[in-house]
């Protein structure tokens, strides 16, 4: 029998994953209380949406005789429609920008702007911890390696230290920043108005993924972000008031058209429980990603029945009952991290966030799966988030509050958290004292 060296390699990494204890699988989903999924707002389980969606979806079939179950082809060939044509539309005026552009997902999204802007003669600096598809996304450009560099994450002194350091070289044309406005493994916000400020007084460009922000933050509850955040945003109640929620980070802070702004990516899977993803930003950008966005122009679009979920989603999340639902989800987070720092004998580990993210450092892979196996013992979905997902030394569990889960589903979440931990702690310093004697 030939024995293929790919399929030989291969085993071998995998066996090594194994025993790192790093190894991915795909489970069967979970039948427990929801505590890790990305659908902040429930829109994704909910019914209700579910059949607003196929009543609108249907309404609009009895008017439309080029609906079909599938696009047909790219954007730039077949896979074109007016419901595209209109959704961007919608999508441009909602984050109050002039263009928009529709993407399969938020992954291609990100892929579509940074393999397609940076040139060799310009210059990406990235916060450490922006998401695997915007590094993809340089990695796939035309610009070299040594013309990236990374910042320590949210810090406005070291990222002007190292706009600093790359304008001493003199001879990049442009520099892009590239940040997220909510940080999906610690929940942390940006300090988006620093670092749009910072690069405009260097000559600087931005690019934000606003994945985690949309659908969760926005004008109306502009409150819910951390005090540091909103340094220049005061606004009267009426001014509030006639604004739509749910929008983001930027959209929040009214930032949308800041001179160093230069593209925002906002994605359908999280809160607004569709697929797909939209860039927004000039019509120049647009025309530009259309042209030049390798990932937008060979893949097949999205077809009718997506589309028409993301309008009826942003229907829903910027509309009074999604502010019903921001309202409903920063109650229980606050509930949460007040119950767990009550609860826990080291409550240094929960990291600091405002955001429905939350995170608890259980670092190595081992014993972090063994505690979120444990939790789920009791009928609570959490997954470990292991390294190489995160630094060596960073694992944890990250848990995710929704509008959809209720006050005693967080008391029973932190009750089994705490005992977990609580019982490890006493169980090591039991350990110790008994390696003294």
């Amino acid at each position: 029998m030939v024995v293929n060296a790919f399929e030989v390699r291969m085993k071998s990494q995998l066996e090594q994953r194994k025993l790192d204890r790093s190894y991915r699988t795909l489970d069967k989903p979970s039948k427990g209380c929801d505590f890790s999924s990305n659908d902040y707002l429930g829109l994704a389980h909910s019914v209700a949406q579910h059949e607003f969606v196929q009543t609108k979806y249907e309404d609009r079939i009895l008017n439309e005789t080029s609906l079909y179950l599938g696009s047909t082809g790219s954007r730039l060939l077949s896979g074109n429609s007016s419901l595209h044509l209109a959704l961007e539309r919608f999508l441009a005026q909602v984050h109050n920008r002039p263009g928009a552009l529709i993407c399969n997902s938020g992954y291609d999204a990100n892929l579509s702007l940074l393999s397609s802007i940076p040139l060799p003669s310009d210059f990406v600096i990235l916060d450490e911890l922006v998401h695997n598809s915007l590094v993809m996304g340089v990695k796939m450009s035309r610009i070299p390696l040594s013309q990236v560099k990374y910042f320590h994450h949210n810090d406005v002194n070291h990222l002007k230290q190292t706009l600093t350091e790359v304008l001493a070289e003199s001879k990049w044309s442009n520099i892009l920043i590239v940040i997220e406005s909510v940080y999906s493994m610690d929940g942390d916000i940006a300090p988006v108005e620093e670092i749009f400020d910072l690069a405009h007084e260097f000559g600087s460009s931005v690019i934000v993924d606003e994945a985690h922000g949309l659908g969760i933050f926005g004008p109306t509850n502009i409150h819910n972000l951390p005090p540091n955040i909103r340094t220049s945003t005061a606004r009267s109640v009426s001014q509030i008031q006639r604004s739509i929620g749910g929008t983001g980070v930027i959209n929040a802070l009214r930032l949308e058209h800041h001179p160093a702004l230069l593209a925002t990516c906002y994605t359908f899977g999280k809160a607004a429980g569709a697929h797909g993803a939209c860039i927004v930003g000039s019509t120049t950008l647009i025309d530009f990603l259309i042209n030049y966005a390798r990932p937008f122009i060979y893949s097949t679009s999205l077809p009718s029945h997506s589309l028409w979920t993301i309008k009826c989603s942003y229907d829903t999340m910027i509309g009074p009952e999604g502010d019903l639902l921001r309202t409903r989800l920063f109650k229980l987070v606050a509930v949460f991290r007040e119950q767990i720092s009550l609860h826990l004998i080291d409550d240094s580990i929960l990291l600091p966030s405002v955001s429905p993210i939350q995170a608890i450092l259980i670092r190595g892979n081992e014993r972090c799966i063994a505690i979120s196996n444990q939790i789920n013992k009791h009928g609570l979905t959490v997954y470990p988030i292991r390294s190489p997902t995160v630094k060596k030394g960073e694992e944890r569990i990250r848990i995710i509050i929704h509008a959809h889960n209720t006050e005693s589903e967080i008391y029973k979440l932190v009750h089994c958290i705490a005992k977990c931990l609580n019982e490890e702690n006493r169980n090591e310093f039991n350990a110790q004292m008994s390696s003294k004697l």
